[in-house]
């Protein structure tokens, strides 16, 4: 295995949260995915502007689009997963294109500005699948991971039922990843222990089952109490305060954000192989 880059050290970065573009529909989500569509938001304004070419992969609904139109982006993107369920065809600022394929089928017919696997990589056992990463990224590319800790079990029940429990804690990422041809330029933490604490509180029976209850009681109301997401509403308004809090309680991380880009190690190799005599 080659040895590793120098690996940055984990970091909070509570800057994340002034991001522009990040998409609606995750500001009600899990204080993870809060978390972690702020981070995405941001390393994407600050690398990428213009013409891109995006590899999704694991995009399912290819719901990254609506991050991408966000940030006023154009070109092509490509939603790779297993099961894809992308009903989007056409989009006027990219060329789609979806390839459902297992990771370790595919094989990359371009290079991509970035490489997106948003909670993606918990099902992935071996990092082999991917190998074909660092290949696939043109110069000045760049690959972001979003990825569990090992300790969220709890948390993430049904990911572990489906088989999404291949987690890394921070001094297992740098290796596994040098090990594709890959280095770690920035390792951003997600989540503190009050994140993780309203997360086991919120999307727990504990507040399931009453958000029933009471939108059951509201059945008879207005159809836009009726209709209404009651865990939704609340969660989005929590998320901000609970992010905030973290600050104070910056342990119990629930995740990472990863950077990576090609190694020192694959690019020698690839020059290595290009100044070969034919």
């Amino acid at each position: 295995m080659p040895a590793p880059d120098h690996a940055p050290k984990g970091r909070y970065d509570f800057g994340i949260f002034n991001a522009a573009g990040v998409r609606r529909e995750e500001l009600a989500g899990t204080p993870y995915r809060y978390w972690h569509s702020h981070a995405i938001a941001q390393i994407f304004a600050e690398r990428l502007s213009g013409t891109v070419d995006i590899l999704d992969a694991g995009g399912g609904d290819a719901g990254t689009l609506n991050l991408l139109h966000n940030l006023e982006l154009r070109g092509t993107y490509t939603c790779l997963d297993i099961r894809p369920t992308v009903t989007q065809k056409s989009d006027p600022a990219f060329e789609i294109a979806v390839i459902q394929k297992p990771f370790k089928d595919f094989s990359a017919h371009r290079q991509y500005d970035a490489i997106l696997f948003q909670t993606s990589l918990e099902y992935v056992a071996d990092y082999c699948d991917i190998g074909w990463t660092a290949a696939s990224l043109k110069p000045g590319g760049f690959a972001v991971v979003i990825l569990h800790c090992r300790n969220t079990g709890l948390l993430y029940r049904i990911y572990w039922r489906k088989g999404g429990r291949h987690c890394l804690d921070e001094d297992e990422l740098a290796p596994a990843f040098a090990a594709i041809g890959l280095r770690m330029t920035d390792l951003m933490i997600l989540g503190g222990a009050a994140s993780r604490c309203w997360q086991y509180l919120a999307h727990s029976g504990l507040t399931y089952y009453p958000a029933c209850c009471l939108s059951w009681l509201l059945r008879g109301s207005g159809p836009r109490l009726r209709h209404a997401d009651i865990l939704s509403s609340i969660s989005r308004r929590a998320n901000p305060l609970v992010a905030r809090l973290d600050y104070l309680f910056r342990f119990w991380r629930t995740g990472h954000c990863i950077v990576l880009e090609p190694s020192s190690a694959f690019r020698n190799n690839c020059s290595a192989s290009t100044n070969q005599p034919v």
